[in-house]
């Protein structure tokens, strides 16, 4: 087994790309509650790995990837079946950044 370090960055840019698949959603509800997990998950890592030793700072990158794998394929097929909008989807407030014009 190679061993890996895990960076800074790479966890930055695996917050980042999970953040944006959960704003590829088109449902409000799926959006929000993914955008919120993802948000709340990378929080609750981040006051653990003072703790970590690099195994478990790699098992829990590896894990953080297949989740983003996950989120990425869930998206892709909520946009394939989308539904009618709901009146706050049709709000550009509350729109994702794939409807807003």
């Amino acid at each position: 087994l190679l061993a890996m370090t895990v960076s800074r960055t790479q966890i930055i840019k695996l917050y980042r790309d999970s953040l944006r698949a959960a704003r590829g959603f088109e449902t409000y509800n799926f959006r929000k509650y993914f955008y919120r997990r993802t948000h709340d998950r990378f929080r609750e890592a981040l006051g653990k790995v003072s703790s970590m030793n690099e195994q478990e700072a790699v098992k829990a990158v590896g894990e953080a990837r297949r989740e983003l794998e996950v989120l990425q394929r869930q998206s892709l097929v909520n946009r394939l079946f989308a539904h009618n909008r709901t009146v706050l989807e049709a709000d550009p407030q509350y729109a994702s950044s794939a409807r807003r014009p």
